[in-house]
């Protein structure tokens, strides 16, 4: 009998030694052929202890956004490590922010002169659309993405936030966004 089998086997303990009769062989060592058959948790270890933590919840019970506002203040308290959002029109004038971003009139115009640039940028590397602009410094993450061609959202996050899920976010309230919806 290997150290293995006789750990596995119900009549032995934890701390019972194998017998003198067992010779090592090509299963003794660990590797595949040791660890055949199910696994079953040692006796001092309780079973519950091993099971799955429960599953957060991923979505929170609440109605869609009826505003450029409420879409905003959304995004903010459901993406985790977002910190603020500001939709303003290409020409310079905030047209909505979160209740945490901070209330500054050169914001607007600043990104409108941002997402200006990085639209030449674009077509100087080839491109033909700008799809997002980041801008990634030691506090965290600028995120922009137009919306429509009149209008640019920039959203203020942690360096680690979840880029994918905040654009596909993005998408979805694009249309209210925009002032389509």
């Amino acid at each position: 009998m290997t150290v293995l089998e006789s750990l596995a086997s119900p009549g032995s303990s934890r701390g019972d030694a194998p017998s003198s009769s067992a010779t090592p062989d090509a299963d003794s060592s660990v590797g595949l052929g040791a660890l055949d058959g199910p696994w079953t948790a040692p006796t001092s270890v309780p079973a519950t202890s091993l099971a799955s933590p429960p599953t957060p919840a991923i979505c929170v019970d609440r109605s869609a956004p009826a505003t450029a506002i409420e879409a905003l203040d959304e995004m903010t308290d459901v993406i985790a490590g977002a910190r603020g959002a500001l939709l303003a029109s290409v020409d310079g004038f905030a047209l909505a922010q979160s209740a945490t971003m901070p209330d500054e009139a050169s914001h607007a115009a600043m990104l409108a002169a941002a997402i200006g640039l990085a639209h030449q940028l674009v077509l100087m590397g080839g491109g033909a659309q700008l799809r997002q602009l980041v801008v990634d410094h030691d506090s965290g993450l600028l995120l922009l993405w137009p919306i429509g061609d009149d209008r640019v959202l920039a959203m203020l996050t942690d360096s680690n936030v979840d880029q994918t899920r905040l654009r596909r976010f993005v998408r979805s309230r694009a249309a209210l966004l925009a002032g389509v919806a």
